[in-house]
């Protein structure tokens, strides 16, 4: 029996020792320790309202033995006033350690929100291939919510409810030393379903968080792909698939407030039997004479005073273990190093020329399955080279090396004699201006959209930017103009403003390379026209690499490359390329034929 209880002592000791807390010891080293202030203020009155509570319980005994029993008019007037005292005290105490703990639990979240972002954002390509967008927001939301209740409600516990419940037992064994020995006894055999049910938690939580992950993922690609839903009637379906999601975590809620809410009724079950073994003894001792009615209900009261901060001791541990998987998530996505990154000693790149050498470049997006073999590429300064192809032959990978999305698997990639993998990465896509055929726009004005180019350019310059890129005349028309904002992923305008839109914020940045993957697709005839021009325009003096599936918008290219399964099959001017009668004059027949009819 004596084993028995060692070990659930042992096992209480463990939920409220360092074992879990080291877990998160970085948390509290990185976001609370920061605000040590706070921490010590709402500390403070936490001790102060414990020792309040223990002491208010302590003002019965005089309450019922002089006042009561003794009939002490003075006894009863000078209760009164402490009462009145004790009880603001404790309120304001209350007030003061809640509100520091609120600000303190507000300035972790955000912090650690930003830097999660900062983290998530600067991750290569490839990791937002892998890591789906409905699983991230999770790390933001609940998880990070559940670190700061596993902190917040962690240090309330461990200073407020642990520090009332000493200074209770305090008064228990002030009033009586064998009834509280008794007490003390039953305590620990009542902490021993919170460590297994605390358990079990935790495995169900994790399954709670992988579900939440899910369904997020779920209402995000059905709400950004609602036109091919509909224009499919797949609205069906898609609303099977999230109420599937739903079910899952209904199921697992449901299974996590079974275990979690069982502990109620078994504190009150170990609290009756305190209770009870309480009044036996105490009326026993009153019968005899060895215990006063006043002493007997501080006994009682303190008992029950100390229920109520026992019970969310008992959900406390439910909490730290749902923290403790919630930061080991957060912080496997924080540790994680991206693949791209700046190499020690990495220079600023500097374009004085703007040549651009692609050497023996082999690549894969899948380590066994190569998409280009052994591509090279000299583009001299100032040149617009095209590159055409079929779907799938490599063109817009080209435009992936050059930006750093990825890294060639070998070969190389210079500008102006700089191996791109030698520079920083933020000074490379500094001097890269990129418009790409999946266009994205932000939730922001059409001004602001363009200006994230250059966030340092004056309404002028950006209003010149759309005038190049043909979008002044649709923005002016606009109801709030340029601060018309254009809703998620530029929901409010179509795809051809949308592409216009994009190509002036490329203009604004003025950036001496130009990137362009498929820029006037979605364009009609006569805006591709216009913004043609603007092209022209801006691939003036700077090296421009143009990927086009309408060929006729890159004849007067330089240089045309032809891709074909990852090679380059064909290279020269529009009028070289159709005298081969190849690949690609075959291409350009057909288009032209296309277009004729």
């Amino acid at each position: 029996m004596f084993n028995k209880i060692k070990n659930i002592i042992a096992k209480v000791k463990d939920v409220l020792s360092l074992k879990y807390f080291s877990k998160m010891k970085r948390v509290w080293v990185a976001y609370i320790l920061p605000q040590w202030k706070l921490v010590i203020i709402s500390m403070v009155f936490m001790l102060l309202f414990g020792a309040l509570e223990a002491y208010s319980v302590k003002l019965l005994k005089p309450v019922f033995d002089e006042v009561f029993i003794d009939k002490s008019r003075e006894v009863l007037w000078v209760i009164s006033i402490k009462i009145i005292i004790i009880f603001a005290v404790k309120g304001l105490a209350n007030y003061i350690q809640s509100v520091t703990m609120t600000k303190v639990g507000v300035n972790f979240t955000r912090n650690l929100q930003g830097d999660l972002f900062e983290k998530v954002i600067a991750q290569d390509m490839d990791f937002f291939h892998y890591n789906n967008s409905g699983a991230l927001i999770t790390h933001f939301i609940n998880d990070i919510n559940m670190v700061r209740e596993a902190v917040v409600k962690g240090l309330t516990s461990l200073v407020k409810d642990v520090c009332t419940v000493v200074a209770l037992v305090v008064v228990m064994f002030w009033v009586n030393f064998e009834m509280a020995a008794i007490t003390f006894f039953i305590l620990p055999v009542a902490f021993y379903p919170i460590v297994y049910y605390g358990k079990k938690i935790k495995k169900i939580f994790a399954g709670q968080q992988l579900s939440f992950a899910s369904l997020y993922s779920t209402l995000m690609q059905a709400f950004q792909g609602v036109k091919i839903l509909k224009s499919y009637n797949l609205e069906g379906s898609e609303t099977v698939k999230v109420k599937k999601n739903a079910d899952a975590i209904a199921a697992i809620q449901m299974k996590m407030a079974r275990n979690n809410n069982i502990l109620s009724p078994l504190m009150e079950f170990f609290g009756g039997i305190a209770a009870a073994a309480t009044l036996v003894i105490g009326g026993i001792k009153i019968m005899n004479g060895t215990l006063t009615p006043g002493s007997f209900i501080v006994f009682l009261v303190a008992i029950v005073a100390a229920y109520k901060p026992l019970k969310s001791l008992s959900g406390f541990n439910m909490t730290v273990q749902m923290g403790v998987i919630a930061v080991e998530r957060i912080f496997t996505v924080m540790d994680k190093q991206p693949g791209i990154k700046n190499k020690p000693g990495a220079g600023e790149l500097e374009v004085k020329r703007g040549s651009i050498k692609i050497k023996d470049v082999v690549f894969g997006y899948n380590p066994e399955l190569d998409v280009l073999h052994g591509i090279s590429m000299n583009i001299n300064e100032g040149e617009t080279v095209a590159i055409v192809g079929a779907a799938g032959s490599g063109k817009s990978t080209i435009i992936n090396l050059l930006l750093r999305f990825y890294d060639v698997k070998s070969g190389s990639v210079e500008i102006d004699g700089q191996d791109i993998r030698d520079v920083t990465l933020q000074s490379l896509r500094s001097k890269i201006a990129f418009v790409s055929q999946d266009v994205v726009l932000f939730d922001d004005t059409i001004e602001n959209n363009i200006k994230m180019g250059n966030q340092q350019a004056t309404d002028e310059e950006a209003v010149a930017a759309a005038k190049n890129a043909a979008a002044d005349n649709f923005i002016t028309k606009q109801k709030d103009g340029y601060k018309t904002v254009v809703g998620e992923r530029g929901g409010n305008l179509s795809g051809g403003q949308k592409q216009m839109v994009s190509i002036a914020r490329a203009m604004l940045k003025n950036a001496p390379i130009l990137l362009l993957d498929e820029a006037t697709s979605s364009l009609d005839t006569k805006s591709e026209r216009m913004v043609q021009e603007g092209l022209e325009k801006l691939m003036k003096g700077r090296t421009s690499i143009v990927i086009a599936h309408r060929l006729s918008t890159i004849i007067n290219a330089n240089k045309i490359c032809v891709f074909d399964s990852g090679k380059i099959v064909e290279q020269g001017t529009h009028a070289e390329l159709l005298a081969l009668n190849g690949y690609y004059a075959t291409l350009y027949n057909m288009q032209f034929k296309n277009h004729r009819g």
